[in-house]
């Protein structure tokens, strides 16, 4: 694992003129590759909120309704001062339905609180609302989406990975 030191000065070498740009999610990927793993939760939960920021109202609801969908009420009520929980709490059980209405009353912060419930108890979940994102038009230029995906892509193959070996020690 890279100090963090050394994460800054290979970001500056990479940053000289001389390299040309540096793509925003080459950067986070560094960053978070190099993280410890509450940081990595951390930097999971900002690229899900600027996410969120990036999308189109549609796109929100549906966002929502996914990392809704898998937090139990009480889980709920304890995020973001419980406006998840309304939300949850005023459709028929099986159902969520984000208004447009309730996209006003929620900011960024929280939804980067039930990002990090989200990753807590399912983090399939987190990979689901990635590939929503990523299969969004609207989001194809988007530094946090593109980060997002592919640290999601590299979780998932580092788990195929883990699986693989064990399978093979046992």
């Amino acid at each position: 694992m890279h100090t963090p030191e050394r994460i800054v000065s290979e970001l500056e070498i990479a940053m000289l003129p001389e390299h040309g740009p540096v793509p925003v999610d080459a950067m986070v990927r560094t960053v978070y590759d190099a993280s410890q793993p509450t940081v990595r939760s951390r930097i999971l939960n900002v690229l899900v909120g600027h996410a969120y920021a990036a999308s189109p109202p549609p796109l929100r609801q549906s966002l929502l309704e996914l990392l809704i969908r898998s937090v139990g009420v009480l889980g709920l009520v304890t995020i973001a001062g419980g406006v998840f929980a309304r939300i949850r709490l005023r459709g028929a059980w099986p159902d969520i339905a984000v208004s447009f209405d309730d996209l006003q009353y929620i900011r960024i912060v929280d939804v980067m609180a039930l990002a990090d419930y989200v990753q807590r108890v399912s983090i399939g979940s987190i990979s689901d609302a990635t590939q929503l994102l990523a299969s969004h038009p609207a989001l194809a230029g988007s530094g946090a989406v593109a980060a997002l995906v592919s640290i999601m892509l590299r979780r998932v193959s580092d788990r195929v990975e883990g699986s693989a070996a064990t399978a093979q020690t046992a």
